[in-house]
């Protein structure tokens, strides 16, 4: 009983601060009402937090409040469906700023590289004229892994929120583009503090680190029902804690007459496991690592909506050049949601990603239903997405059919991102045949 109702107290508390900074968001700014976006040259922001799956926020249906991010999705195009293509963020940064997919970037796993060759957000708006730094959290002056391409500054820093509102403070009468990355270590700072002396169960912390190292070996560890319960309690803690720094940020950004002329991008860059499918903290590729919240508000709020079609990380990338009237990289593999918005996007809408963990998992999600391959050495399972989103009920056996046309879509795909990859360790030299032209033709990736 003390655990809970230290954690009520605390979440509450968290709540009432957020709300707080909220109200204070919405002070001296009008309601916007439905129009056109912004096109041309203008300021773009990119805030991607790790460790966000999409089912803990409120305005994806999670029974916690979580008052900054429910109060952003009131102003923005918000993604139902959206997927990161990797189950790391350093993956997923790689992937949003280069449009293409891990194995073609050559970043598929922590400490991994980007390729040089991968032209970049970054570097297609610094041509055009646009300042551009990014804040990622991590050990001060570590490596970027390629990942700062393109960025007048690129720091890895403990708190990138200060370091980026800093920036942005000082670059706000100009275009620019701004990436802030993290949050995940100042946050478990933050909740650790709070929950020290609540009820944490007795030897928690070497159960944490044995998990965390059974990822090198085949036996994985799971954590008892009451381990489990205070992990849930511990991330539902984490995510009130961001959802407050996040209303910071954006204070500060409304202050400064941001939201009035920047596109605003948050995103997960991927999600949280808790031993839904055997995978603690996340590494696999189930949805509740790969389906990620994904807002873009616009400037002064237009589009405001719900886009419930599949959409992918890696789609970000084209999208922003798009909107701000610049050229879209050849070879890119992401696609510009903006037909989407625009009611005329062409389906399939698809998504996949990829894992050197798990041996080498993959998924694909499509009209409604998701597939994981690799589970437990026993090929591949499929299924529903909106019944089942937490992918516990495997229907290989009833949805045969549908099943064996994802499959036949993986693997036209692991083809091209192979074929395809800039990193020569990685690239096959096959010529692609017909019958993956043709299947890569139906999915929109060749005209």
């Amino acid at each position: 009983m003390k655990q809970k109702s230290f954690l009520k107290r605390f979440m509450a508390a968290i709540a009432v601060c957020s709300l707080a900074i909220v109200m204070l968001m919405s002070c001296g700014g009008e309601k916007s009402e439905e129009g056109g976006v912004i096109a041309g040259a203008h300021p773009i922001i990119i805030i991607a937090l790790d460790g966000i799956r999409a089912d803990a926020l409120g305005s994806y249906g999670a029974p916690a409040r979580t008052p900054a991010f429910d109060a952003l999705a009131a102003e923005s195009v918000r993604f139902e469906w959206a997927f990161a293509q990797a189950p790391q963020s350093q993956p997923s940064l790689a992937t949003l700023f280069s449009g293409l997919y891990p194995t073609t970037n050559g970043l598929r796993a922590p400490g991994d590289y980007m390729a040089d060759e991968a032209q970049t957000l970054a570097e297609v708006f610094k041509a055009a004229g646009y300042s551009t730094a990014s804040f990622v959290e991590g050990l001060p002056g570590g490596s970027d892994y390629g990942l700062a391409q393109g960025f007048d500054s690129y720091q890895t820093v403990s708190n990138p929120g200060v370091q980026a509102t800093e920036w942005m403070k000082s670059h706000a009468k100009e275009n620019f583009l701004l990436v802030l990355a993290g949050w995940s270590n100042l946050a478990l700072e933050q909740v650790n503090a709070l929950l020290e002396g609540s009820g944490q169960p007795e030897g928690m912390d070497q159960r944490v680190a044995e998990v965390l190292a059974s990822r090198a070996t085949d036996k994985p560890i799971n954590f008892d029902d009451v381990d489990l319960e205070w992990a849930r309690a511990w991330y539902a803690a984490r995510i009130q804690v961001i959802d407050s720094l996040l209303a910071g940020f954006l204070a500060d950004m409304r202050s400064l007459g941001l939201d009035k002329r920047a596109t605003l991008v948050v995103l997960g860059s991927n999600g949280f496991a808790l031993q839904e499918n055997g995978d603690l903290f996340g590494e696999s590729l189930y949805a509740s690592v790969t389906r990620v919240p994904v807002f873009i508000r616009f400037a002064a709020g237009a589009h405001v909506r719900s886009i419930s079609k599949v959409v992918e990380v890696v789609d970000l990338m084209p999208t922003l050049l798009e909107l701000s009237d610049q050229p879209v990289p050849a070879g890119v593999q992401g696609s510009s949601v903006l037909p989407i918005l625009e009611g005329v996007g062409q389906p399939p809408y698809v998504a996949f990603g990829e894992s050197p963990q798990f041996d080498g998992q993959r998924f694909v999600a499509l009209g409604g239903m998701g597939m994981v391959s690799g589970i437990a050495g026993a090929g591949a399972g499929i299924f529903s997405l909106g019944f089942d989103p937490l992918q516990r009920d495997d229907l290989s056996e009833t949805e045969a059919d549908k099943l064996a046309v994802m499959v036949s879509h993986l693997e036209a795909w692991e083809k091209m991102v192979s074929v395809t990859s800039l990193d020569p360790d990685l690239r096959t030299e096959e010529e692609l045949d017909e019958d993956t032209l043709k299947q890569l033709k139906s999915l929109g990736y060749i005209q």
